[in-house]
C-alpha cells in the first residue's frame, strides 16, 4: 500500500509522535483525520498538514470513551467514505514502582493506551473487512516486549497492546487487513520529559532518545508494507532480540547495569 491518496486516521495526533506521524502522512500524500483531546493543538497540527499541501480534518476525541471512538470513525467515513489506515497512537505514561503506584493512574493508563486502541479498532475494523483492505498500526513500546522496574503499570498496557496486535493479525489474515505493531524506545518528545526519564532504569537510558520524526517514518513504512513488528532504534531491537533468547540474563544485566549507573 502506498499512502498517497489514502485516508489515514491518527489518534494522539496533537503532539509528539502523533504530530510527527500526521505530518509524515501528509508529506506522503495521504488525507489525514486527526484525533486528540486538545482542540487548539489538534487544529494547529491539522493546519501544518494543510500548509504542506495535505488534506486534514481534526476531530476532538477522548479514546477512553467508546462513544468518542465510534464518532471519530463515523465522521471519517462521512467525510471520506472509507478508512484505509488506522494508527492507534494515543497514550501516556506515569513511571512509579508497583508498590506505590496509584490505582487511578494504572487504570487510566490502561483505558488510554490499551482500551483506546481497542475501541478505535472495533469501530473501524468492520468497514475495512467489508472493503477487504486496510492497515492497522498500533504504537506500542519496547516496554511492551520487556518489563522494566518502575515501569510496571505502563509496561502492562503495552504488553496488552502487543498481545492484542498479535491476536488481531491472526484473525484478519487472508481477509485483506494487515496489522503492524511499532515498538519505539525512548523518544525525544514531551512524553518523556526529564522528570519521567529519570525514573526509568539507568541502563535503559544508555539507548539515546530518538527524534519523533524517525519514529514517524517507521510507522508510515509499517503502514505501507504491512510489516508485523518494527522496533526502533536498532540498539533497542538488538537488546530485545537478546532478551527473547536469554530473558533471565537480559533482566539480570539490566538490573546490574542500572544499579551501577544510578549510584553515580
Amino acid at each position: 500500500m502506498n499512502l498517497r491518496g489514502r485516508i489515514v486516521v491518527i489518534t494522539g495526533a496533537s503532539s509528539g509522535i502523533g504530530r510527527a506521524v500526521s505530518l509524515e502522512c501528509a508529506r506522503r500524500g495521504a488525507a489525514v483525520v486527526l484525533a486528540a483531546r486538545r482542540e487548539d493543538r489538534l487544529e494547529a497540527v491539522a493546519a501544518e498538514c494543510r500548509s504542506r499541501g495535505g488534506k486534514a480534518d481534526s476531530i476532538v476525541t477522548d479514546v477512553t470513551r467508546r462513544g468518542d471512538c465510534e464518532r471519530l470513525v463515523a465522521r471519517a467515513l462521512e467525510i471520506h467514505g472509507r478508512i484505509d489506515v488506522l494508527i492507534n497512537n494515543a497514550g501516556f505514561a506515569i513511571f512509579d514502582p508497583i508498590e506505590t503506584a496509584r490505582p487511578e493512574d494504572l487504570q487510566l493508563m490502561m483505558e488510554t493506551n490499551y482500551f483506546g486502541a481497542v475501541h478505535c479498532t472495533q469501530a473501524a475494523l468492520p468497514h475495512m473487512l467489508a472493503a477487504r483492505e486496510g492497515r492497522i498500526v498500533n504504537v506500542a513500546s519496547i516496554a511492551g516486549l520487556m518489563g522494566y522496574e518502575r515501569m510496571g503499570g505502563y509496561g502492562a498496557t503495552k504488553f496488552a497492546l502487543v498481545g492484542f496486535s498479535e491476536s488481531l493479525s491472526d484473525e484478519v489474515a487472508g481477509r485483506g487487513i494487515r496489522v503492524s505493531c511499532v515498538c519505539p524506545g525512548t523518544t525525544n518528545t514531551e512524553f518523556f520529559v526529564k522528570a519521567e526519564r529519570d525514573k526509568m532504569p539507568g541502563a535503559s537510558r544508555l539507548i539515546l532518545a530518538v527524534k519523533p520524526e524517525r519514529v514517524a517514518r517507521v510507522i508510515c513504512d509499517a503502514a505501507e508494507s504491512g510489516t508485523y513488528r518494527r522496533i526502533v532504534p536498532f540498539p533497542a531491537h538488538l537488546f530485545i532480540r537478546f532478551k527473547e533468547v536469554a530473558p533471565r540474563l537480559a533482566h539480570m544485566l539490566m538490573r546490574r547495569v542500572s544499579g551501577i549507573l544510578e549510584k553515580r
